[in-house]
């Protein structure tokens, strides 16, 4: 993704649609991509994951477990005499994926006109409200979102996942963006960016290698401390009415669930399982994670839920994106009625996320190698300058320095990096005043006062040389800041007083 870009978009929204500033929350992830994944497969199967929950999930809804488990079984065995359709989870994925697709990057307000042009399928109530404010009421896209804490911002988030598994601060703003397109509430932004990271965390994982209890508890510590801190309003749960945020569920209560080896009736009669998302988001994660190498005990797990489809196609997108596609049993996938297209969306996909650097992980390689390769020649530069510095050899320490910044410009703001820098500067000024070469050290003494502009010796120094000029206004103006600044620093209040006298004289 153009970082610059999404980076535009967000401060809009936060000023014209005020957005929550979530990207001041939370913690910067690592994604890091794999050479030996197959990335493409991977993406098709957290596409075709995430269908497959939605297709059975609506097929089952509200049926006895014992009825689940005959149909499951009927449907499973029966190759492709059965075609089940998606609803409203996979349709709104596709308009994300497709605007994605077709512009090459995130186009909110074409996502929001597909919302309201194109039909969708057992629409919630968030999403009619959405389409009322913006097609009706002629209200603007960006100020059409609902203050709503639902599910559909994180049922719909993958696309921007499989595009950016190597790039976290792409994945963060986008998935907290296209949430707050109807979704614009702190924990349906937190969903979306919580369901991202795990999804892209999963496509990083070879598949079946979530063997151990210590690698699903890292994958919970890296979801809760993605989200940290972004949902500063009150919430409660429906089931006992407690403070509860999206945050807490995931970093304290599904970690404990884990730790224990809770079992699922608990958690559901704990949690709940409806369309809030403090309820299916935790959910849908937490049994995909109690079986996470058993793509249809999972399946199996979310069909009692309460909101069937959309909990069955979260947690199947990320059991797709973990094991990818060619590792999902066919009995499933046959029953697709749109499982072409699905493949080809994921092709395109995989398509646009190589344009994005950070996901290609020989790229990535290649960039370290020669990151650390740089970081030796800068660190080589700056003990050189130093060296040259303290034997005085100022004319070829500003050399090294300059030769320092050009590699690694953000060194400007390091501040004992400056000291350094200025020092080189303001030695061989005074060298050049010394051998009476005015305007060489004026041009020295600039270079010096670009890097603090408050530093009393440079500003003395500035002042004695423009004294040299015979320019008495430009040299009382440096002397008086050098006083203003530090009125403690006698050379400043010499050169100053100096000047005055010079000044009434003439």
């Amino acid at each position: 993704m153009d970082i610059i870009s999404l980076d535009k978009m967000y401060e809009f929204l936060i000023e014209k649609a005020d957005m929550s500033d979530f990207m001041s929350y939370g913690e910067a992830m690592t994604l890091k991509p794999i050479s030996s994944i197959e990335y493409r497969d991977k993406i098709r199967g957290s596409l075709v994951g995430l269908a497959i929950g939605d297709a059975f999930g609506s097929h089952l809804e509200g049926q006895h477990p014992k009825e689940i488990e005959y149909i499951n079984s009927f449907l499973k065995g029966e190759k492709r005499s059965v075609s089940l359709n998606i609803t409203d989870d996979t349709e709104m994925t596709i308009m994300y994926a497709e605007s994605l697709i077709i512009f090459q990057g995130f186009h909110p307000e074409d996502i929001s006109n597909r919302i309201v042009r194109q039909p969708i399928t057992k629409m919630g109530n968030t999403i009619k409200e959405f389409v009322i404010n913006y097609r009706d009421r002629r209200i603007e896209w960006y100020k059409s979102g609902i203050e709503s804490a639902g599910n559909g911002a994180a049922m719909r988030c993958a696309p921007g996942a499989l595009i950016n598994y190597g790039d976290y601060i792409s994945l963060k703003m986008l998935s907290g963006m296209q949430a707050a397109i109807t979704h614009m509430d702190q924990m349906a932004i937190a969903s979306s960016i919580l369901n991202s990271t795990a999804i892209a965390y999963l496509l990083n994982q070879p598949p079946y290698s979530l063997r151990e209890k210590e690698d699903i508890l890292k994958l919970i510590d890296v979801l809760g401390r993605s989200i940290k801190g972004i949902e500063t309003k009150v919430y409660r749960s429906r089931e006992n009415n407690e403070i509860v945020n999206l945050y807490s569920r995931i970093s304290r209560e599904l970690k404990e669930a884990i730790e224990k080896d809770t079992d699922i009736e608990t958690i559901h009669r704990q949690w709940g399982s409806g369309a809030y998302s403090l309820e299916s988001v935790p959910y849908a994660l937490f049994l995909f994670l109690k079986n996470p190498n058993d793509f249809e005990r999972v399946l199996k797990d979310c069909l009692t839920s309460t909101d069937t489809d959309t909990v069955s196609s979260m947690a199947l997108t990320l059991a797709g994106a973990y094991i990818g596609y060619n590792n999902i049993p066919r009995g499933y996938t046959y029953k697709l009625s749109n499982l072409e297209e699905m493949m080809a969306l994921s092709d395109r996909l995989f398509e646009l996320s190589l344009k994005n650097k950070n996901n290609n992980p020989y790229r990535r390689m290649r960039e370290n190698i020669s990151y650390e390769k740089n970081q030796d020649e800068v660190h080589q530069l700056l003990w050189t300058g130093i060296k040259l510095n303290k034997e005085e050899q100022y004319d070829n320490a500003v050399k090294y320095f300059e030769n320092l910044i050009n590699k690694s410009p953000d060194l400007k703001k390091n501040e004992r990096i400056k000291l350094h820098i200025i020092e080189a500067y303001e030695g061989l000024g005074t060298k050049h005043l010394q051998d009476e070469a005015f305007d060489e050290a004026l041009k020295s003494f600039k270079k010096a006062l670009a890097y603090d502009l408050n530093h009393p010796v440079i500003l003395s120094d500035l002042a004695i040389t423009y004294l040299n000029l015979d320019d008495l206004e430009k040299a009382e103006r440096y002397a008086r800041r050098a006083v203003e600044i530090a009125p403690e620093y006698e050379i400043g209040r010499e050169v100053l007083e100096a000047i005055i006298s010079l000044s009434k004289k003439s």
